[in-house]
């Protein structure tokens, strides 16, 4: 799959000369390592992330620690919350982290605010993406309060091999605790009990599907 560059973005054919050979000179590629937190409060803002390999994962953290995942992101995606500061209608805080080794460009935020200033396609796409990233966080918010935990995870199972095709997830317990928002022993007693029924099977290191219309009767 080519990898998302600047000159990829929706807007790229609106710009000027100038603002085209700009962007080109400011934007940085950066690499973040499994785990790695890429934006934290009360870091400094980051900017336009273009992930062009690995993902990363958008995700609230309450002063106990509790975390709620928001949504994910993956490759030839564009993660605007990583400039949210810049946006006035955000007036929360996220905490962004690399799920896996992940390699992006960075558009830094000094330009990229000049930039939506000077051109009205630039601020569209700022804006609807980050429409599109609200979306993702009521989805998650009504998981959070109208789901069971089991239907919580059932989703989970379900939406991650959807997005790769392949019918295991790569994830510890306690990762796929975290992106669900519960406890490591609540998601292992559930897995335990859905391996127990044949519709997953527990190897070290992830979780396989073998009856996805099974898991389906459960949501």
């Amino acid at each position: 799959m080519k990898q998302l560059t600047v000159e990829g973005l929706p807007f790229w054919k609106h710009l000027t000369d100038e603002q085209r050979a700009a962007l080109q000179s400011c934007a940085r590629v950066v690499h973040y390592g499994a785990g790695e937190v890429i934006r934290a409060s009360g870091r400094e803002c980051l900017g336009l992330l273009l992930i062009q390999q690995g993902g990363i994962r958008i995700y609230l953290l309450s002063e106990e620690g509790r975390e709620a995942t928001l949504s994910s992101m993956g490759a030839g995606e564009v993660c605007v919350l990583s400039a949210s500061c810049m946006l006035s209608a955000i007036t929360f805080e996220v905490e962004i982290q690399a799920e896996r080794d992940t390699q992006a460009q960075v558009i830094p935020v000094q330009y990229l605010s000049q930039l939506m200033q000077e051109n009205i396609y630039v601020e569209n796409f700022i804006y609807k993406s980050a429409a599109e990233r609200f979306s993702d966080a009521i989805q998650a918010v009504e998981r959070m309060l109208f789901l069971t935990l089991e239907q919580r995870l059932v989703t989970y199972l379900l939406d991650e091999t959807a997005k790769t095709g392949v019918g295991e997830i790569h994830a510890t317990q306690e990762q796929i605790a975290v992106a669900i928002g519960s406890a490591r022993e609540v998601v292992t007693r559930t897995l335990k009990k859905l391996a127990n029924a044949g519709e997953v099977e527990l190897f070290r290191g992830g979780v396989r599907i073998l009856d996805r219309k099974a898991l389906y009767g459960r949501i």
